[in-house]
């Protein structure tokens, strides 16, 4: 068990060093891969702010990056419409907006499933929260 958390610690800090090599602008700030529109906010069921958009359409540009937890020691890295998580496990998988919520839908190398469907509420420049069916929520905040 301390054997895995601290592989899954190691994974963490390597990610958050790696994701501030290329890819970034002057400013710190990945460009985005197209222009996109900006987004207004709506309150979720929840009341947690949400990003509305059509059914389907690609993730928008304020999602990519890499984002971290600080309890959960959970990484995820959004390119475009790709996503990948580290951690605990390793999975990969996509991310579309779908009913107005950005969705995200992982498959993960060991089979395990306890976050391979999440939804993003309160996205913001700095932080979200993926709220992962069956499992609860996770607070990220941008490790860039």
């Amino acid at each position: 068990m301390i054997k895995q958390v601290c592989k899954g610690a190691a994974t963490v800090a390597a990610v958050v060093a790696l994701s501030a090599c290329g890819g970034t602008g002057p400013d710190g700030v990945e460009p985005p891969e197209s222009p996109s529109p900006s987004a207004t906010s709506a309150a979720s069921p929840s009341g947690v702010a949400a990003t509305p958009g059509g059914s389907g359409a690609k993730a928008d540009a304020l999602l990519s990056g890499t984002w971290g937890t600080r309890t959960s020691l959970v990484v995820l890295r959004v390119r475009g419409r790709a996503v990948e998580m580290m951690g605990a496990h390793h999975c990969q998988g996509e991310v579309a907006k779908e009913g107005g919520l950005h969705v995200i839908r992982l498959t993960c190398d060991d089979g395990n499933t306890d976050r391979s469907v999440g939804r993003v509420y309160g996205l913001s420049a700095d932080g979200m929260t993926v709220e992962w069916e069956g499992l609860g929520a996770d607070s990220f905040e941008r490790a860039e």
